[in-house]
């Protein structure tokens, strides 16, 4: 819950909300409370998208997920606190962490992106420990690339826009490959980059790269 400019408390499920998506009959659209635009994409369109992707760039497809999700993500973050800010009356970047955290995980399950869930305790490490449950790109991929590429620029993007483009984010773990852990990430600084890839490189897994991470 949240207080709005008149001192009430507001519910923080803004995006999972009934009210949330309103039809404007007369233009053929569907927006958001706020006035966002939007658009439904089913599985079909995504794995044609990422058919298109193979046939035109080949092995630069997982790269081309990785952009376009990057750039969505920073797209998505802007809108979200454009319009809860509104919503709220106030600053979402002026709440606490337990309300930023609400609205995320609101926003990742309402719009069908999957079940985000940040560790923000290793924060205190310099990095950001994630798991994605159900991703949408879980049965969709490259033929013979198992990686949530998309998911991985979404995620980076995203926390990037309140995070101050300070981080790159890399998937440690998918749960195609049968890790019992699931499809997670870490969210490093620039210059930790090469020391994650050594891991990843030596078969480390999640909870295990996490920790020495951490300096345990």
């Amino acid at each position: 819950m949240a207080a709005d400019t008149r001192g009430a408390l507001r519910p923080l499920n803004y995006f999972s909300s009934p009210q949330f998506v309103r039809s404007d009959l007369k233009a053929g659209v569907l927006r958001s409370r706020g006035g966002t635009r939007l658009i439904g994409i089913s599985e079909d369109f995504l794995r044609g998208f990422v058919v298109a992707c193979e046939h035109e760039t080949g092995p630069a497809t997982s790269l081309v997920l990785r952009r376009c999700g990057r750039f969505f993500g920073a797209r998505l973050a802007r809108r979200c606190e454009d319009e809860i800010s509104s919503y709220l009356g106030r600053s979402l970047r002026d709440g606490t962490m337990s309300e930023f955290e609400v609205v995320l995980q609101d926003l990742w399950t309402a719009c069908g992106m999957g079940e985000l869930r940040i560790d923000w305790s290793r924060g205190q490490f310099g990095f950001l420990s994630a798991k994605l449950v159900n991703s949408p790109m879980q049965d969709i991929g490259p033929k013979g690339h198992v990686a949530d590429d998309m998911f991985e620029g979404v995620i980076e993007g995203f926390i990037d826009h309140f995070a101050g483009d300070d981080f790159t984010c890399i998937q440690t773990g998918d749960v195609r490959l049968g890790d019992r852990e699931g499809t997670t990430f870490v969210l490093v600084p620039r210059d930790w980059v090469s020391r994650v890839r050594t891991l990843l490189a030596g078969k480390t897994a999640h909870s295990q790269l996490v920790a020495q991470l951490s300096g345990a």
